[in-house]
């Protein structure tokens, strides 16, 4: 069954240059003066922003004379008995007998893509990982209730994580719980990386020791009981470099409620922007921008990064609620005519209401271009609620063309219109995604595949997806693929109409306010 609806941006290109016009003039119209403390110098991003990688070290900690064999065993929560920084990601062999250990720190993955991890030791073990640079975010990734001889990985199943995309020179935090009872003991962790190269142990190169304070921080900006806003007035900036906006509430009005032009490391984080006929955060030609754990409601789009060619643009972390357009706009976020290397969208939330909102596309890249070693990310979103549009939905690649994007990890639950969606460009990935959808006046189909407005769909991948979606009719319409297009590889290693609903997200889950 063919989409009922295949319209998708064919007024973009000029709205987009007309859209540019209007920035370049509405926003420097605007002569806001910064309020004291907006901005602040900063060397370096913090939480989920890119960094240039680790320190050579990673913290380890150790609790002398605790008995037992198993990991509950440690007693985490006392003082160490002594500390040390290790070189790579593995403790000592033979070191002694009955204690515990802890290497807690932070791990960088060299470039976007997808790894696996494997921990080995004597005599019991467990490897968490973080979704981002807080600890509290981690989850159990791999785990050993025996014990295994030295680098010995695949003893046990439990032993490997499954495949998980990390960012390019993201900050993970990254934690090994280690119990040794009596006899020899080692413990070790690999990884393989995107390219399929494994790293025996994972060297220091990769890493940086635990950091307290940073790890205070990184809690802070994760939970909205600890924000504080401070009221601003629209913040309006061209040329800028080297700055921290953090802790705004910004009721844009008429304009971008942060509009950055020509700017470059700059850090957006922890602000409220809302309540704007025009966008949360607005990116003109800007480079090495991270907006992370900010809150945007009741604007017309709330992130929009336009003809920016340099890369470095990370959109992570964020919740959103109530996108009210009108179409064009829409989006949670979109990319227009983005390119380059390490740019993402990832681990964010969002909710449109229907009825309190008018959403296009919730994630949408519009002739944008990753690179081979560098795809565009869009990882890990919760996306909640679309419509009533009858051409938007959830995600949208290689609209009217774009090249290197991936979307992995995402969920959707009654998106709009469609699920997913790549519309035309090369190697363009859909990847390990849930997709739910109830029946609606305006719903049609999971995920489509077409080349439209003469951009080709070429070298596609849409593969271990599981899609449960039903159209205005109430058939089952979990895919599509254009007539003339080729199929995609894994396109028959989905889950179509997978036994989901709409208990793949929790009914609630935002929560800045």
């Amino acid at each position: 069954m063919t989409p009922k609806n295949l319209k998708r941006r064919m007024g973009y290109a000029f709205f987009a240059f007309f859209h540019a016009l209007i920035i370049l003039t509405s926003c420097k119209k605007d002569s806001t003066t910064l309020p004291a403390g907006t901005l602040s110098a900063t060397n370096s991003l913090s939480t989920s922003a890119v960094v240039s990688g680790g320190m050579g070290t990673i913290l380890r900690e150790e609790w002398a004379n605790v008995t037992g064999n198993d990991v509950v065993n440690i007693p985490v929560n006392s003082t160490p008995t002594s500390t040390s920084q290790l070189t790579s990601l593995e403790g000592p062999q033979n070191h002694g007998n009955n204690y515990g250990d802890r290497i807690r720190g932070y791990i960088y993955p060299p470039t976007n893509g997808n790894y696996t991890f494997w921990i080995a030791g004597d005599d019991a073990g467990e490897l968490w990982l973080s979704t981002d640079s807080n600890p509290a975010n981690k989850v159990k990734i791999a785990s050993m209730l025996s014990w295994t001889n030295y680098r010995e990985w695949n003893k046990f199943a439990s032993q490997k994580s499954v495949s998980m995309p990390l960012l390019a020179n993201h900050k993970y935090y990254i934690e090994v719980l280690h119990k040794q009872g009596q006899g020899g003991d080692n413990i070790s962790v690999q990884w393989r990386l995107p390219s399929s190269k494994l790293e025996t142990p994972i060297p220091g190169s990769r890493l940086s020791p635990f950091n307290t304070t940073s790890s205070s921080s990184s809690s802070a900006s994760s939970s909205s009981s600890s924000i504080s806003y401070t009221a601003s007035g629209a913040i309006n900036l061209t040329g800028a470099h080297d700055l921290t906006i953090s802790g705004k509430s910004i009721a844009g009005g008429s304009v971008p409620a942060i509009c950055l032009t020509n700017c470059y490391n700059i850090h957006i984080t922890n602000c409220k922007l809302y309540n704007s006929s025009d966008v949360g955060v607005n990116l003109y030609n800007c480079k090495n921008i991270t907006i992370d754990y900010n809150y945007f409601t009741n604007v017309s789009t709330g992130v929009y990064v336009d003809q920016t060619s340099q890369g470095g643009i990370i959109v992570d972390n964020n919740q959103f609620l109530n996108m009210v357009g009108p179409y064009p706009r829409g989006q949670f976020v979109q990319f227009n005519t983005v390119s380059g290397a390490n740019n993402s969208i990832s681990n964010n939330k969002g909710v449109n209401i229907l009825g309190q909102s008018s959403p296009e596309d919730a994630i949408s890249l519009y002739q944008s271009n990753g690179t081979p070693s560098s795809p565009i990310m869009i990882a890990n979103n919760w996306i909640m609620g679309g419509g009533p549009s009858n051409s938007g939905g959830g995600i949208m690649l290689g609209d009217n063309g774009g090249s290197y994007l991936t979307a992995t990890g995402n969920i959707l639950v009654n998106p709009g219109e469609y699920g997913m969606a790549i519309a035309g460009g090369d190697h363009n990935t859909i990847t390990n995604n849930t997709i739910y959808g109830k029946s609606q006046y305006f719903t049609n189909v999971g995920i489509y595949v077409n080349s439209i407005n003469g951009y080709t769909v070429t070298n596609a991948t849409v593969t271990n997806n599981a899609v449960n979606f039903f159209n205005a009719s109430n058939y089952n319409n979990n895919c599509w693929l254009a007539p003339g297009d080729s199929t995609p590889t894994g396109w028959n290693s989905n889950s179509w109409g997978a036994n989901i609903n709409e208990s793949v997200l929790p009914a609630t889950f935002l929560t800045y306010k």
